[in-house]
């Protein structure tokens, strides 16, 4: 081909070809590292988004009937002084100068130590007190020490014409050490576990409480109610109270006493109302980690979800503003 046809045959390209090829730029390929990088992000969402639903429901939930659901205060109805068990009608009790409290933790004759005299407990009828009648009532009684159990701390009252022999407590009762309010109630012998309650924080959903049913009771001897030594320092007049870790929901059925707290709190105290009156030990911190750390790896755990029972709800105190206004 001539110069002069080769000429010709180029004036025939389209403009746009022309342009196309002048401007023409070889495509770049992205680093090898940018591809797995964002790979690699991939998977890090997926791994983290993973995590993040693992925690989230760590726990299976269970249902959990309460009168009391956590958002509200539960009503409590004042029975009539005939519906009352006879405990709840004379709990007054006082002996060597000494005042008890009755309540519905039942000993059996068995366990019944010597006799300490014939009283007369006291009771109180509010709603004769309501009417403007006389509300004191009386009732003969005997009491009896309770085998392996301190008088210190409670003793048994039978009432006049009864056969049962229930336990009165005194609600005065300050132990100097962990060692003597163990002994004083016999805590080896008389102490139940029902569970330990934590308080799980969700990375998404508001806390919930997490209940662990299988604690192991030697567990909480060795752990948190071994050093005899520790003294007692609960001070009604201390309101700033150690972090709670973990709660520990006891029983001590012979003396009357279900779902009381044995409560495990920083700095390694315990802190617990057995008895009704509040006592603090320290028991010290390698302890306390030690027993939650045990509770949450070693023990199966459910997220409790309350129900409310409304054939438990009761009716407003007949002193309230809600009992006098009848409409």
């Amino acid at each position: 081909m001539n110069a002069k046809k080769f000429s010709e045959a180029m004036s025939e390209l389209d403009a746009k070809y022309v342009d196309e090829a002048i401007n023409y730029k070889r495509k770049t390929k992205k680093p090898i590292w940018a591809k797995w990088g964002a790979i690699a992000a991939c998977l890090c969402l997926v791994l983290s988004g993973g995590f993040l639903y693992q925690a989230e429901n760590r726990y299976p939930m269970k249902e959990v009937a309460s009168t009391n659901n956590g958002d509200s205060a539960e009503i409590y109805t004042l029975p009539h002084w005939e519906d009352m068990e006879i405990y709840n009608q004379y709990p007054q009790i006082i002996i060597n100068e000494l005042e008890y409290q009755a309540n519905w933790g039942e000993v059996s004759a068995s366990q019944l130590g010597v006799e300490l005299g014939k009283i007369t407990a006291y009771g109180w009828d509010e709603y004769a007190n309501i009417a403007g009648e006389d509300a004191i009532r009386y009732c003969n009684a005997a009491i009896y020490e309770i085998q392996n159990i301190s008088a210190q701390c409670a003793v048994a009252v039978q009432y006049e014409g009864t056969s049962a022999y229930y336990a009165a407590v005194n609600n005065f009762y300050h132990p100097d050490t962990l060692g003597e309010f163990i002994e004083d109630i016999n805590l080896k012998d008389t102490l139940i576990v029902n569970w330990a309650s934590y308080e799980y924080h969700k990375p998404i959903s508001k806390d919930t409480e997490v209940r662990f049913e299988n604690v192991d009771i030697s567990k909480v001897f060795d752990l948190l109610l071994s050093n005899g030594e520790a003294v007692n320092e609960y001070s009604d007049f201390d309101n700033e109270q150690p972090e709670e870790l973990l709660d520990i929901c006891v029983s001590v059925p012979i003396l009357g006493y279900e779902n009381i707290s044995l409560s495990v709190r920083e700095e390694g105290y315990i802190i617990t109302n057995i008895l009704s009156t509040g006592k603090k030990f320290f028991v010290g911190e390698e302890n306390t980690q030690a027993f939650v750390d045990y509770v949450l790896k070693e023990c199966s755990g459910y997220e409790v979800v309350y129900t409310l029972d409304p054939d438990e709800v009761g009716m407003p105190h007949p002193l309230s503003a809600e009992a006098g206004n009848t409409g």
